[in-house]
């Protein structure tokens, strides 16, 4: 049953291991942040990061571009983050976007088998610890890394400290979780079903179909993120989760780099300004009206072109 994706994550071992013996002969420039494991499912409010250079950076970005399972004590839910960036003088480019598009076969083969046996999306990460192993971690497993196949003049570490994952779901969904939300709480406090604060919230979908969707927003917990600018334009080109370390080309002159810092919640910069508005429907549960095609289109205009950099970024 487990065949395919046991064959998938060989495969991606395999290019994995012959990539790290081949990448550090290029390096000539370097730095990774090491950043605590957290032992609880939640960020604490402050967290100091380790600057590591030389041949301890590339020894530690080896071990965590091929750390797919949880460190002891590291809790279910969180990934290990190793935010760095490596000047290499050759490209690795074409490894790294073979290593992705290996990742993504293995996400499939992950996928095919949950269709398979008719399961719901949230049984993907158990099928993939039966086939792999108790301690896999599917985000470590799948995310991608970074390549840029030119020297930028800038790359800015940050925290990103207020971003916001969207879904969607569906009214009749939201109806059935109100639904059984005020009838448990009805037997719970002993008291009518029509005073509890679920019914209550049941009223402003009396008008939507059960078939109509709402956005469902829901908080990501703060993670290091980098931008790149390659050209002179104020707009970054690029913004990456910086999960991993990047690759980016060496050029004729260094460019700068502005570091990690340590994490402060209460020093944090405050929410980004350029948010989509969006229209709530149940403001305590974060559950909007989607975006009009519209308005997203005319978004997209708005936008700086990125400058045209061969990349994993890009999708061309």
């Amino acid at each position: 049953m487990y065949e395919e994706i046991q064959g998938a994550f060989a495969r991606l071992q395999s290019v994995l291991h012959a990539f790290n013996l081949s990448w550090p002969d290029h390096v000539v420039d370097g730095a990774v942040w090491r950043l605590p494991l957290l032992t609880e499912q939640r960020t604490p409010d402050t967290l100091q990061v380790k600057r590591l250079v030389g041949q301890t950076a590339v020894d530690a970005t080896q071990i965590a571009l091929a750390e797919f399972e949880r460190d002891l004590g590291q809790v279910p839910g969180t990934v290990m983050r190793l935010p760095g960036y490596f000047v290499v003088s050759k490209s690795v480019l074409k490894q790294v976007r073979q290593i992705n598009a290996l990742k993504d076969d293995l996400a499939m083969a992950i996928e095919r088998l949950r269709l398979e046996l008719n399961l719901v999306p949230a049984a993907r990460p158990p099928l993939m610890r039966r086939a792999l192993g108790a301690k896999f971690s599917t985000k470590q497993l799948l995310r991608h890394i970074q390549c840029f196949d030119e020297a930028p003049r800038l790359i800015t570490f940050t925290w990103a400290g207020h971003t916001t994952a969207t879904g969607r779901i569906s009214v009749a969904k939201v109806r059935e979780k109100l639904q059984a939300g005020a009838e448990a709480r009805a037997s719970r406090e002993s008291i009518r079903i029509e005073d509890t604060p679920e019914y209550q919230e049941l009223r402003p979908l009396v008008n939507m179909a059960d078939t109509e969707v709402l956005t469902e927003r829901k908080s990501v917990a703060p993670h290091p993120r980098a931008m790149l600018w390659f050209t002179d334009s104020s707009r970054y080109d690029a913004m990456i989760h910086a999960n991993l370390p990047m690759f980016v080309m060496a050029g004729e002159n260094t460019f700068e780099v502005r570091e990690l810092k340590n994490f402060d919640r209460n020093a944090r910069q405050a929410k980004r300004p350029d948010e989509k508005r969006r229209i709530e429907v149940l403001p305590n549960r974060d559950l909007f009206l989607p975006t009009r095609k519209s308005e997203e289109a005319a978004a997209t205009l708005n936008k700086v072109e990125e400058a045209n950099v061969a990349s994993t970024y890009r999708k061309a």
